[in-house]
């Protein structure tokens, strides 16, 4: 089989192990050009079939920042100094996502909350500490989508908990990353008891990728499969929107229709960089290899105990490119031989106490490839939605599916489901959010790119009949 798609940054970790390395990037092929080819239409195209491979496409980046503008702009960080202590809070703390329970005999038995970080542009990060829990011994940032994780563990998941003892931490056994039994919910519509993830399967949400470490993306958003679609919707047309200006046009086409996160700095920036290409009538895809990257971390600004800069020598580009224009992962870490941790250091002038204030200082990118193809020819689309500006926060939009809506008649309680969630033991906490049992419909709509390497989930089989 001839592979055309390779993996996020050509980076090599199928070759570590070579009995499995062909069906591994065969199967990555096939994930990748699969959900590629089945959007090709109009002025997104599959590069794997493009009719005129000897015209190559000019590659363009699209970057935008790292930290989760959404709970930034909740907390109106730019003007409200408690806003910005709020915004670094809530994006490190775990958020429920739902509940899962062991099925033991097939009855449902003990509850699993399922968590993930609410860091929702592409990029996450970790902060580790000592056994204190005081003091910051190393901050991770990664930009690895989960389906690159899901598809190895299917294949090798030696290898992926290798992998994991290499970044994470050297005492990850294998058994750490898997269901430790098969799990289930009550379908609260029927009443039959289903199974949702199978013992043994590889689990995104493990200790180790959530309480104490990260290896990959686990946010429900962030996915390759989400970048992918984004990509496609945003090459149709959108005339109803005025480019100008040019600082609120990524808003502006998201809240007329395009499927993203308007309050994220990522979605409405790629979805504009790809819609203008579109509007000049190129044919816009993604550039081979397909990721999601970091581009740059300015961290001139650390300094140690003493005052001297060391940001160059706390910084550890870790999984990249050759060329280091496509970096997946990098640690901050106190430099070889330090005596100090990095809570002892300071950042722009304050004391670094949150891989947030990092993240400020970080540039994403996302590679676009442009070209002009014969025959395609752009599809258009009329706004069917609009966004309204929470009263309290203009910067931050909620949707609206009624173009005739009046803002300023929505529910008092419109913009309550967007709070970041803080737990339930801080100061000027939102109130905590209750877990819910995991509906079949909100696994297909939150996990399923998680679990299965992008794909939909498969009906949940039913383990027992409602009253058996």
């Amino acid at each position: 089989m001839v592979v055309f798609y390779r993996p996020p940054a050509d980076i090599d970790d199928y070759d570590r192990h070579p009995a499995t390395a062909a069906a591994l990037k065969e199967d990555w092929d096939r994930f990748i050009g699969g959900a590629i080819a089945g959007r090709d239409a109009n002025l997104f195209y599959n590069a794997a079939s493009d009719p005129t491979p000897a015209d190559p496409p000019a590659i363009l980046p699209i970057p935008w920042n790292a930290f989760p503008r959404s709970i930034w702009q909740w907390f109106k960080a730019d003007s409200d100094p408690s806003g910005v202590r709020l915004a670094f809070q809530a994006a490190e703390t775990l958020r429920p996502l739902g509940t899962v329970r062991e099925l033991v005999g097939g009855n449902l038995g003990d509850p699993v909350v399922v968590k993930f970080r609410q860091q929702d542009e592409y990029c996450e990060w970790h902060v580790d500490r000592d056994p204190t829990g005081q003091h910051i011994t190393r901050i991770s940032f990664t930009a690895e989508g989960p389906e690159y994780w899901r598809q190895m563990a299917t294949k090798d998941l030696p290898l992926v908990t290798e992998l994991y003892r290499e970044f994470v931490d050297p005492s990850v056994q294998q058994s750490d990353l898997v269901w430790p039994s098969d799990m289930g919910i009550r379908d609260p519509d029927t009443n039959e008891i289903r199974l949702v993830f199978r013992r043994g399967r590889y689990n995104p949400f493990n200790r180790w990728n959530t309480d104490d470490g990260i290896m990959h993306l686990i946010h429900p958003s962030n996915t390759l499969g989400a970048e992918i679609n984004l990509a496609a919707d945003s090459s149709i047309l959108r005339p109803g929107v005025n480019p100008n200006p040019a600082a609120t046009f990524p808003f502006r086409l998201v809240c007329c229709g395009v499927p993203a996160g308007q309050n994220r700095s990522s979605d409405p920036l790629i979805a504009a960089g790809v819609n203008t290409l579109a509007s000049g009538g190129k044919a816009v895809t993604l550039a081979n290899p397909v990721g999601l990257y970091i581009s740059k971390v300015d961290i001139d600004g650390l300094r140690d105990p003493n005052g001297v800069p060391i940001g160059a020598q706390a910084l550890k580009i870790r999984r990249a490119s050759a060329d280091g224009t496509r970096i997946l992962r990098v640690d901050v870490v106190p430099p070889e031989g330090a005596t100090y941790t990095l809570d002892q250091c300071t950042f722009d002038g304050r004391p670094l106490t949150s891989g947030g204030q990092i993240a400020r200082k970080i540039t994403m990118v996302l590679f676009g490839a442009a070209k002009t193809i014969p025959g395609r020819v752009g599809a258009s689309l009329a706004c069917d939605r609009k966004c309204c500006s929470k009263p309290d926060a203009p910067n931050f939009l909620g949707l609206v599916g009624n173009l005739a809506q009046d803002c300023a008649q929505l529910p008092a309680d419109f913009f309550d489901d967007e709070a970041p969630f803080l737990g339930s033991d801080l100061a000027g906490a939102a109130p905590p959010v209750a877990p819910q049992a995991l509906t079949p419909a909100a696994l297909d709509a939150t996990v399923a790119v998680l679990q299965h390497a992008g794909g939909r989930l498969p009906p949940a089989e039913i383990i027992k009949q409602a009253g058996q």
